[in-house]
């Protein structure tokens, strides 16, 4: 992780990315996260029982928790890593117009 940020603009997707960068002023972090009700409707549209839906959201959460605490000794998420934190269930554009416009302006405060 650290090397491909080594080598300049990239997006690196992983839930241990801002625990190794995190003392990198040149990154911006992302925390993307949906309400369950909204994650077990996206689960659910690909066909999956309302059953299956809860079982996998819950073991990815829990998955998560103790990743992050078992290799970090951090609590999921660790807020103060990030630099903004999104709900998805406002849509794939609002997300993605947020995080340029938040990474623009952070931009232009440090080259000011």
């Amino acid at each position: 992780m650290c090397k491909i940020a080594e080598r300049g603009d990239c997006v690196i997707v992983g839930r241990g990315a801002p625990y190794f960068l995190r003392e990198r002023g040149d990154t911006f972090h992302v925390f993307l996260y949906a309400p369950r009700a909204e994650k077990l409707r996206r689960i659910q549209s690909m066909g999956r029982s309302l059953s299956d839906a809860e079982d996998l959201v819950d073991t990815v959460d829990r998955e998560r928790i103790l990743f992050v605490k078992h290799y970090f000794g951090a609590d999921w998420p660790t807020r103060s890593l990030y630099h903004v934190m999104i709900n998805t269930a406002v849509g794939d554009e609002n997300v993605i117009s947020t995080i340029l416009h938040s990474m623009r302006s952070l931009e232009r405060e440090y080259v000011s």
